[in-house]
C-alpha cells in the first residue's frame, strides 16, 4: 500500500513539473498547435496513459489545471494502465507499445 502511495506521489510531482515546463514553453511560443506538433514532452506519457484518458491529460497540462480530481484521474489511469500491461505481459501476451496521436487534435 505504501508503495502505491509513493508511486502516486512521484507521478504527481512529475505531472506538476511537466505542467510547469509546458507553461514556460508556451510563454516563449504561445501557438499551441505549433507547440503540440514540435514537442517531445508528451511522448513518454503517451505510452503509459490509457488512450481514453490521454485527451484529458493533454488538456489539463496545456491549461495548467491542477485540480486534485483531475490529477488523481490522470495518475490512476497511469497506474491502472501499468498494472494491465503487467498482467498481459505475465499472461504471455505481447504488449502493444506503439500508439500515435501525431497530427491528431486532442478530441479527435
Amino acid at each position: 500500500m505504501k508503495n502505491n502511495y509513493n508511486k502516486k506521489k512521484k507521478l504527481k510531482m512529475r505531472l506538476i513539473s511537466l505542467m510547469d515546463e509546458v507553461k514556460e514553453e508556451l510563454k516563449k511560443e504561445p501557438d499551441v498547435d505549433k507547440f503540440l506538433d514540435e514537442t517531445k514532452l508528451f511522448d513518454e506519457w503517451e505510452v503509459c496513459i490509457a488512450e481514453e484518458e490521454f485527451p484529458i491529460f493533454i488538456m489539463a497540462v496545456l491549461n495548467n489545471i491542477r485540480r486534485e480530481s483531475i490529477l488523481e484521474t490522470i495518475i490512476s489511469s497511469i497506474i491502472n494502465s501499468s498494472e494491465t500491461e503487467n498482467q498481459k505481459f505475465k499472461q504471455g501476451k505481447k504488449p502493444n507499445y506503439t500508439r500515435s496521436h501525431l497530427g491528431e487534435q486532442p478530441f479527435n
